[in-house]
């Protein structure tokens, strides 16, 4: 008889919205639900929304949390609550949080290390916990994941390690995305965001290492008649753009736009942007590319390897660069994402992957315990 692998799993991130760390944290979950000898406890904030997103998959327990997430009192709970498991689970942290006072055997997964590159943007405690404590529990740890070779690299001049510790484990593109034919749906879409014809589009937070001002600046030296839209809702520094170059007309926000719309979008899209200044993976701009939409990314050293040879590149500071190859890509529509490449991308980036890789991971530390 194979013995169980029992993991416990900061779920706390996981929410309706699924983005970025969330998503990932809620593909292993589900992922290893699928696995009859793996048994998961998935530590959360609210029992009753955690029962909603997680109720349908098997092999799950609760444990509450009471404390907030990235909190004083969270590096009390947390050890308080896993080290009951201590020799009999492993603890997966997906988010960066853990605590050095955590006595079981420890992976965590390293998405970037934004708050080396952006520190004027996070608050004096958060400095000191990715400083610290993140610093301690990544070297504390048995194995790290992070997404990308070059957040591999990134992590491992930093808490200098043996490389071998740093496993990477790519995103996954979900199934939905795909290019779509259903005429249909794409006229529903487009008249419930009242979009034109013609349009640019940007899916993703508006945190300032996306960069998305150089985009609207770009928008200056775009035909009038091509609007930008933006998901999410506008910020003070963007509105502040638009007033001083009178671009209120040629950017379009569309609030928050459910997970199952997405793919409509991308493939309504003439141009994809991605112009963020720094990323461990970026997953949109892959997600845009099964679409079929056309894409234009940074040419910085994350998304390169990601996006490998697709994609047109630029210097994500300069509006009037990015404003030309966006314009060339929207006068040459011969310019298209072939089925290999596509194809490429669906077979290299897929959640399957991933969590059969991390799986690999908790098994291969799971034996300490035989």
């Amino acid at each position: 008889m194979t013995q169980n692998l029992r993991v416990i799993i900061d779920a706390r991130m996981v929410n309706k919205h699924l983005h970025g760390i969330a998503r990932y944290t809620y593909e292993i979950i589900k992922h290893m639900s699928y696995e009859d000898n793996v048994e998961m406890i998935l530590l959360v904030n609210d029992l009753e929304e955690a029962s909603k997103i997680f109720g349908q998959f098997n092999n799950i327990k609760f444990k509450r949390m009471r404390s907030k997430f990235l909190s004083i009192f969270e590096q009390i709970e947390l050890p308080m609550i896993v080290n009951k498991y201590k020799n009999m689970a492993i603890f997966h942290s997906p988010s960066f949080v853990a605590s050095p006072f955590i006595k079981c055997k420890m992976i965590m997964t390293i998405h970037d290390l934004n708050h080396l590159k952006f520190p004027q943007y996070y608050t004096p405690f958060h400095k000191y916990y990715y400083k610290y404590i993140v610093k301690k529990c990544a070297l504390k740890s048995k194995k790290i994941l992070t997404v990308s070779e070059f957040s591999k690299e990134e992590i491992f001049k930093w808490i200098k390690c043996d490389r071998d510790k740093i496993k990477v484990t790519y995103n996954g593109i979900d199934p939905k995305f795909h290019v779509i034919s259903d005429a249909e749906k794409l006229k529903k879409i487009k008249e419930k965001y009242k979009l034109p014809d013609r349009f640019i589009l940007y899916i993703g937070n508006l945190k300032p290492h996306k960069n998305v001002e150089t985009l609207v600046k770009a928008m200056r030296f775009i035909d009038g008649k091509v609007k930008l839209v933006i998901n999410g809702t506008i910020n003070k520094s963007i509105s502040e753009i638009l007033d001083k170059f009178n671009l209120l007309e040629k950017v379009k926000f569309i609030g928050y736009v459910n997970e199952d719309e997405l793919p409509l979008l991308y493939n309504l899209a003439s141009v994809f942007v991605f112009p963020s200044l720094y990323e461990g993976f970026g997953l949109p701009p892959l997600e845009a590319a099964v679409c079929g939409c056309k894409v234009i990314i940074s040419d910085i050293s994350s998304l390169s390897e990601i996006m490998s040879d697709y994609g047109v590149k630029v210097n994500p500071l300069d509006s009037k660069g990015m404003a030309r190859e966006i314009k060339k890509i929207l006068e040459n529509s011969s310019i298209d994402i072939c089925n290999k490449e596509k194809e490429t991308f669906v077979q290299k980036y897929s959640w399957n992957k991933t969590s059969s890789k991390t799986l690999e991971i908790y098994k291969e530390i799971n034996k300490e315990f035989l």
